[in-house]
C-alpha cells in the first residue's frame, strides 16, 4: 500500500471544509478579546468547550455540503476479479490503493447468482436483483426491464434539469438496459481508450454535468482470450491498464472547480471469472461472482465494507447521494447504502430463473462428453482387435516355415528315384 496518494490520483477537494473549520477555531480563540480580556482571566476560560466546538464545526460543514450540488461518477470495468483488483491496489502508486485510503472498499462483492454481463450491468443500474428485472443471461429473453426503472430514469423523473451521460463499450447496455427516458447522452465506442477520452472530455468541458456512467470492456475480452486469473500476466496487465484509464478520468474530475460540488465516485465491475473454466465466467462459481467496489466522496465511510456489499448497492448509493426519493414497500429497491452505513442488514437472496444458456451449455457438455467417451471406446476396441489379428497372423506364419524346409528335400528324393 502506498504511503500517500500519488500526484496523479484524484482526491476529494475539502478546501471549503478546511476554511470553515479554521474560521471556527479562529473565532473561538479570539472571540474573548473583542470586548477586551482582563489579564487575570484563566487560560481555560479563553479556550472553548470541545463539545461546543465540534457542534459548531459539524453545523458549518453540514451547511456547506447542503449548498453544494450533489453529483455522481460511476466507473464500471467489465470482468474484474476481486482478488486481482486487490493485487493491483496493493502496488506502489496505485490509483485503487489511494482511493482505499480515503474511501470505502471491498474486494469481496457479490454480483448475484449469474456472473454474466447482462444481469450484472442490469442489477448494477437498476438496484434490483434478476428475479425482478428478469435478465439472467446475455440474450435478455424474459427481461422485465421495461417495468423496472434504471438509475437515470429515477434521476430524470425526479429532476429533468439534471445533466446525465452514459459512455460505454458494450452495446446491450444501451439497447436493452437503459430505458427510453434515460440518460441525456448515451454514447457507445469501439475501444476503451475512446470511452476514456470521452469521459475526460465531458468532465472537463461540461460544468453542469451531474451524473456520468462509464463502462470499459478490454479486461473481460482479455480474460476470454487468455484467462481470468492472477496467474495470467496478460489479464493482470489488462486490469492495470483499466486502472490507469480510471486515473485519467479521476484526474479530469479533480481538475474541475468543485467549490460548489460534492461528488460520489463508485468504481466496480459486473462479474469476475476463471472459476471452473479459466477463460470463462460460467457456471457462475463464487470466483466468477466475486468482484470489487471502491467508493469515495459523499457520505462514504473510510475503511473496508464488511457488511456483505453487493452489486445492486451501486444504484441505491448513487440515488441516495443525489437525494432522489426512493420507492418504498413492495417497490423498494433491493440495494443498500453499504458504503454509508456499516450496520445495514444483508441484502435479500434472489430466486432467479435459470438461463437457457445454462441448459444449452450443460447439454452441449453432456453431448461432447458422450461423444468423447464413444470415440475413446471405439478407438480402444479397434486397437485391441487389430492387435489380436496381428498376433494371430504371426502365429500362422511361424508354423509354416518348418514345412517349407522339408518340401525341397522330398522333391529332391523323388527326382533321384
Amino acid at each position: 500500500m502506498p504511503a500517500g496518494p500519488p500526484s496523479h490520483v484524484y482526491t476529494l477537494k475539502r478546501r471549503p471544509r478546511v476554511i470553515w473549520v479554521a474560521a471556527v477555531l479562529l473565532v473561538s480563540l479570539i472571540g474573548g478579546n473583542v470586548g477586551g480580556v482582563r489579564e487575570t482571566t484563566h487560560l481555560e476560560e479563553l479556550w472553548p468547550d470541545p463539545e461546543e466546538m465540534v457542534e459548531q464545526m459539524e453545523g458549518l460543514i453540514s451547511q456547506n455540503n447542503t449548498s453544494n450540488e450533489m453529483k455522481v461518477l460511476i466507473i464500471g470495468i467489465d470482468g474484474v476479479r476481486g482478488d486481482v483488483a486487490q493485487d493491483v491496489a496493493e502496488k506502489e502508486d496505485s490509483t485503487f490503493g489511494s482511493i482505499m485510503e480515503e474511501g470505502a472498499w471491498s474486494f469481496n462483492v457479490d454480483v448475484g447468482p449469474y456472473a454474466v454481463s447482462g444481469p450484472g450491468w442490469a442489477s448494477m443500474l437498476t438496484g434490483v436483483w434478476c428475479d425482478r428485472h428478469g435478465v439472467v443471461d446475455n440474450t435478455f429473453r424474459g427481461s422485465q426491464l421495461e417495468s423496472v426503472p434504471d438509475l437515470f430514469e429515477f434521476i430524470e423523473n425526479d429532476d429533468q434539469n439534471q445533466s446525465t451521460a452514459a459512455v460505454y463499450r458494450w452495446e446491450p447496455i444501451d439497447e436493452h438496459i437503459l430505458g427510453e427516458g434515460s440518460a441525456d447522452r448515451r454514447e457507445g465506442y469501439d475501444t476503451d481508450e475512446k470511452v476514456r477520452d470521452r469521459a475526460v472530455e465531458l468532465l472537463t468541458d461540461e460544468p453542469d454535468l451531474d451524473v456520468l456512467f462509464v463502462s470499459m470492456d478490454d479486461v473481460d475480452a482479455t480474460g476470454h482470450d487468455e484467462g481470468f486469473s492472477p496467474d495470467v500476466p496478460e489479464y493482470v496487465a489488462a486490469v492495470e491498464r483499466a486502472e490507469n484509464m480510471t486515473a485519467d478520468i479521476l484526474d479530469a474530475l479533480g481538475a474541475r472547480d468543485q467549490s460548489q460540488e460534492t461528488w460520489l465516485v463508485i468504481i466496480t465491475s459486473d462479474h469476475g471469472g476463471g472459476g471452473r473454466f479459466l477463460k470463462m465466467h460460467h457456471p457462475s462459481t463464487l470466483i466468477d461472482r466475486n468482484t470489487f467496489m471502491l467508493v469515495t466522496g459523499g457520505s462514504a465511510i473510510q475503511g473496508e465494507m464488511t457488511n456483505d456489499p453487493v452489486i445492486i448497492d451501486v444504484a441505491v448509493m448513487a440515488l441516495n447521494h443525489l437525494e432522489v426519493p426512493l420507492p418504498e414497500g413492495e417497490e423498494a429497491l433491493d440495494g443498500r447504502n453499504s458504503a454509508f452505513d456499516s450496520t445495514v442488514p444483508p441484502a435479500r437472496e434472489p430466486t432467479c430463473e435459470k438461463p437457457i444458456f445454462y441448459y444449452r451449455v450443460n447439454l452441449m457438455a453432456a453431448l461432447v462428453g458422450t461423444c468423447c467417451l464413444s470415440i475413446c471406446a471405439s478407438v480402444i476396441f479397434i486397437t485391441v482387435r487389430l492387435r489380436k489379428q496381428r498376433q494371430g497372423r504371426g502365429k500362422l506364419g511361424g508354423m509354416s516355415h518348418p514345412n517349407e524346409d522339408v518340401i525341397p528335400a522330398d522333391v529332391g528324393n523323388s527326382h533321384s528315384e
